[in-house]
């Protein structure tokens, strides 16, 4: 029994397009997307008419209106900027309070325990001695 593999349209799948050869690879399909258009050139500026104003003076008249508009961002910045450090001021505080607390509890914890111990070793100091003298 032999295998032949059989031909696309028969297993339902349409066949696979050939390249045309003689067509150049630019004109070729390409998949995904599109291609870009070219941008179009822009024609020059031609000299100022009589009675109207050049364009060179206008994008002067739009930098003080660009300025005037960034007035109230910079000064919302600054207010901002004001705002969280008094903002972190008072976190730091609050938090520095707490963790003093936490760590006065801890050191007390340790403390104690120190304590307990040499309280400890202290009296078998004296248990060991007052043995010791029995012995004599």
């Amino acid at each position: 029994m032999a295998t032949a593999k059989a031909s696309a349209k028969k297993r339902g799948r349409p066949a696979k397009a050939k390249p045309a050869a003689a067509a150049p690879a630019s004109a070729a399909k390409k998949r995904g997307r599109p291609a870009k258009a070219a941008p179009v050139a822009r024609k020059a500026v031609k000299g100022s008419k009589a009675g109207r104003p050049s364009k060179a003076a206008k994008p002067a008249a739009k930098m003080d209106k660009t300025t005037l508009a960034l007035d109230p961002v910079v000064k919302l910045k600054e207010t901002l900027a004001a705002k969280s450090e008094k903002d972190l001021a008072k976190a730091l505080a609050k938090f520095s309070a707490s963790w003093e607390k936490k760590r006065g509890a801890a050191d007390a914890k340790k403390i104690k325990s120190a304590e307990k111990k040499a309280a400890a070793k202290s009296k078998a100091a004296a248990k060991a001695a007052a043995k010791r003298a029995k012995k004599k």
